[in-house]
C-alpha cells in the first residue's frame, strides 16, 4: 500500500489538473483506467509498468499539444516526473528502462515533430533548432543522472558486501580469540581449584590462590560478555522456553551473589509482591543471566546500604516483572540514554574504578528484546537506581524437567568406566585425568585426533572426551571416523570438550556424531555431572555405550 501511495497521489493530481481543460468525461475515464492499472500492477509484482507510463504520458501529451499556458506547464512537469521515476526505479535493468521510458520519450518526439512541422508551415525554420536543442539538453541531464545513480548503487552494493564480510570476520575473530583465551583458562582455573582444595596449603598461600581464582573468573566473565554480545549481533542466540519455578529462579540468583553482597556489608533482600505462579514458561537460563547481570552491577556500584529484588506476576498479560533496586550513587539523567548501548558506561572513569566491558546492560537489553519484553531504568542521583524488566512468561502446567546443568546424583555411586581424553594440550588432559581418577574412573590420554582414532580401534571405552581443535586430525573428523568405523566404539558416547562455544560450533559437534558438549574452561561440577549422566548409575547392567 505504501508503494502505491505516490502513484495514487500523482494520478489524482493529474486528474484534477485535466478537469479545467477537458471537462469531466475524459479525465474520469482516464482516472478509472489508471486506478485499474495501479491495482493490476500491485497484484503482479515484477511485471513491466510501461502501461502506467503510457497512461501518464498520454495525459501529459494531451495537455501540451492541445492546450496552452498552465496546461502546458502541468504537462511538461508530468513528463519530467515520469522520466525521473523510471530512471530512479529501473536504471539497473536496461530492458525495463528502455520499455518504461519509451512512452514519454516517443510522446515528446511526436510533440516535437508536430511543433517543427507547424514552425516550417509558418515560415519560421530557425526556431526548429530550439526544438532540437531542448530534448538534447534534457536527455544529456538524465543520462548523467542515470550514470551517477548507477555508480552510487554500485558503491552502496560494494559497501554492503564489505560490511557483511566485516561482520563475518569479526565473528570469526571473536570465536578464535574466545578459544585461545579459554584454553589456557582451563588450566589456570582448573589447577587453581585443585590447589585451593589441597590440605597442605598454609592460610596465606590459600589466600593467594583464591585471588588467582578470582582474577581468572573475572577474565572469564569478560570473555563471556564479549562472546554473548557477538552471538546476539550475529543473531545466533535462540531461546529455549521450558517450564520453571520463578520463585526458585529468583532465590537461586540471589543466593549466588549473596557472598559478594556480604563481603561489602550490603543488605540483600527479596520482595515478592503477590503470589507468583508455581510454574511458568520462558527461557529460565536467559532470565537468570539477565537477573545476575543486574544484581552484580547493583552490588558492584553500591558502597553502602543494600540491594532489593522485587518480583511481581501480571496475570492479565502473562508477564513476569522483576526490578533490582540499589542505594548506589544514582545515574545522571544525561547518561541514562546510553546505559544500554554497547561498550558504554556512565563515565570514562567507571571502567577503571569498577572494571567491566560495558556490554552487560546491552546484553540484557538484547535478551529481553529477544523475549518480547521491555527493560528500563529509574534513577535519582545520590539515592540509587532501579533497573527493571518485564517479559512474557505464561503460566504452565507441565512438570518441571531437571536442569541439564545441575549436578545429578553426584552423591550417589556412579558406575566406574574407562574414559578416553583426546586433547592436544597436555595440561588440559592432566587436569581432567586428575579430576576423574580421584573418583575412580580409568583414564587414557590421546594427544590428538589421530591418536584418539587408534586408541578407539585398540580397546573399548565407556566414554570419550574429544577436543575440537587439534593440529593433526580435529575432533570433528576423529568423531566421524570413529562412528563410521563400526567397531567397538561406534556407539560410545563422545562428548565435545572444547573452548569452541558458539552455537554453530556446538551444532557442528552434534552433526559430527558427538552426543554432548562441555565448555572450556571446565566447571568440575558440569564435567562430573555429564560424565555420570552418560555413563549411567552404578547399578546399570550394561553401559549406555553398549545399549542398542
Amino acid at each position: 500500500m505504501r508503494a502505491a501511495a505516490p502513484r495514487l497521489a500523482l494520478t489524482l493530481t493529474t486528474y484534477l489538473g485535466l478537469i479545467p481543460f477537458e471537462g469531466w468525461r475524459f479525465p474520469t475515464a482516464w482516472l478509472v483506467a489508471m486506478l485499474i492499472l495501479i491495482v493490476w500492477e500491485r497484484r503482479r509484482p515484477g511485471r513491466p509498468s510501461w502501461l502506467l507510463s503510457l497512461g501518464y504520458s498520454g495525459a501529459a501529451a494531451d495537455l501540451v499539444m492541445f492546450h496552452a499556458g498552465a496546461a502546458q506547464t502541468l504537462g511538461v512537469t508530468l513528463f519530467g516526473v515520469i522520466i525521473f521515476e523510471v530512471l530512479v526505479s529501473d536504471y539497473t535493468d536496461t530492458r525495463r528502462l528502455i520499455v518504461n521510458l519509451s512512452p514519454p520519450l516517443l510522446s515528446i518526439v511526436f510533440i516535437q515533430l508536430a511543433a517543427g512541422a507547424a514552425l516550417l508551415q509558418g515560415h519560421e525554420p530557425l526556431k526548429v533548432a530550439t526544438l532540437v536543442a531542448s530534448p538534447i539538453a534534457v536527455l544529456s541531464v538524465f543520462r548523467n543522472l542515470q550514470r551517477k545513480l548507477t555508480r552510487n548503487r554500485s558503491e552502496l552494493s560494494m559497501a554492503r558486501d564489505a560490511a557483511e564480510a566485516a561482520v563475518v570476520a569479526k565473528s570469526d575473530f571473536l570465536a578464535n580469540m574466545s578459544h585461545e583465551i579459554r584454553t589456557p583458562l582451563t588450566s589456570i582455573l582448573g589447577f587453581t581449584t585443585l590447589l585451593e582444595n589441597s590440605q597442605s596449603l598454609s592460610e596465606e598461600a590459600r589466600r593467594h590462590v583464591r585471588r588467582i581464582a578470582t582474577g581468572g573468573q573475572s577474565l572469564l566473565v569478560v570473555v563471556n560478555d564479549i562472546l554473548d554480545f557477538s552471538k546476539l549481533e550475529a543473531n545466533q542466540v535462540t531461546l529455549d522456553p521450558q517450564p520453571f519455578n520463578p520463585l526458585e529462579l529468583l532465590e537461586g540468583a540471589v543466593a549466588l551473589v549473596a557472598g559478594q553482597a556480604a563481603a561489602k556489608g550490603l543488605a540483600l533482600q527479596t520482595d515478592i509482591q503477590g503470589d507468583l505462579p508455581p510454574v511458568v514458561m520462558a527461557d529460565s537460563d536467559r532470565l537468570r543471566q539477565i537477573l545476575l547481570n543486574l544484581l552484580t552491577n547493583a552490588i558492584k556500584f553500591t558502597a553502602t546500604g543494600g540491594v532489593t529484588v522485587t518480583a511481581r506476576y501480571h496475570m492479565a498479560s502473562d508477564r513476569l516483572s522483576v526490578a533490582v533496586r540499589d542505594t548506589g550513587p544514582g545515574i545522571p539523567a544525561e547518561s541514562r540514554a546510553r546505559l544500554f548501548t554497547r561498550f558504554s558506561q556512565v563515565d570514562s572513569s567507571v571502567s577503571r574504578r569498577f572494571g567491566g566491558t560495558g556490554l552487560g546492560l546491552a546484553i540484557c537489553k538484547a535478551l529481553v528484546g529477544l523475549m518480547g519484553g521491555e527493560i528500563g531504568v529509574d534513577s535519582v542521583e545520590g539515592e540509587g537506581s532501579t533497573f527493571s524488566f518485564r517479559v512474557p512468561a505464561p503460566v504452565a502446567s507441565a512438570v518441571i524437567a531437571p536442569s541439564a546443568s545441575a549436578p545429578e546424583g553426584l552423591g550417589d555411586p556412579v558406575r566406574q568406566g574407562a574414559i578416553l581424553i583426546a586433547d592436544d594440550v597436555a595440561h588440559n588432559r592432566e587436569l581432567v585425568r586428575i579430576i576423574l581418577e580421584t573418583l575412580g574412573y580409568t583414564v587414557d590420554e590421546a594427544a590428538g585426533g589421530a591418536e584418539a582414532i587408534q586408541a578407539a580401534i585398540a580397546k573399548p571405552y565407556d566414554l570419550i572426551l574429544m577436543d575440537m581443535q587439534m593440529p593433526d586430525v580435529d575432533g570433528l573428523a576423529a568423531s566421524r571416523i570413529i562412528r563410521a568405523a563400526g567397531g567397538q566404539n561406534a556407539t560410545t558416547p563422545i562428548l565435545a570438550f572444547s573452548a569452541n562455544v558458539m552455537a554453530d560450533q556446538i551444532a557442528e559437534c552434534l552433526a559430527a556424531g558427538m552426543n554432548d558438549h562441555i565448555a572450556k574452561p571446565i566447571q568440575p561440577a558440569e564435567l562430573l555431572t555429564k560424565v555420570a549422566r552418560w555413563l549411567g548409575p552404578a547399578d546399570e547392567a550394561e553401559p549406555i555405550a553398549r545399549q542398542a
